[in-house]
């Protein structure tokens, strides 16, 4: 067990309805590659409080990383239901539904997370990407082009 899972264990005795420790504690099984015992913490905050956004985001980032990419739509889904604000959950979404083959699914998804933040880079290069797999060549370099130049002037204004 990692230093932070052991200390989010710890907490967890003294404060067992902490979605927060919950929440560190999943994304810290997950990053050790337990992402079985990840889905499990991130059910326990979901019950301890239903209306929990990040729990369900995060359920969904560990699901996809089992394959089980309905299910970790359906995370998706109830994420971005509790906070339809929530851009990484639809581009997170995204890349789910492009894994299952459903490639306008994921396009619409990526557009969601885009309209929502703009200068959102990844999901530019990912929305690239679907359409690649469609065959829309040139709308997909438009996508990439859009993430290079999200990427270059995150750069530029970090070097200044």
């Amino acid at each position: 067990m990692t230093k932070v899972a052991q200390a989010c264990s710890e907490l967890l005795q003294t404060y067992p309805q902490s979605l927060t420790v919950l929440n560190v504690l999943g994304a810290a099984l997950a990053g050790r590659g337990q992402l079985q015992q990840a889905v499990q913490v991130f059910d326990r905050a979901i019950q301890i409080q239903p209306d929990d956004a990040q729990a369900y985001y995060n359920r969904g980032v560990a699901l996809r990383d089992l394959g089980q990419l309905e299910e970790a739509v359906d995370s998706y889904n109830q994420a971005i239901q509790l906070k339809p604000d929530y851009a990484e959950a639809y581009s997170n979404r995204g890349v789910a539904l492009r894994d299952l083959g459903q490639l306008e699914a994921a396009v619409d998804s990526y557009d969601q997370a885009i309209q929502l933040k703009p200068d959102y880079a990844e999901a530019c290069s990912n929305r690239g990407n679907a359409l690649c797999d469609l065959g829309q060549l040139e709308a997909a370099v438009d996508s990439y082009d859009q993430a290079i130049q999200h990427t270059v002037t995150v750069a530029v204004h970090f070097a200044t």
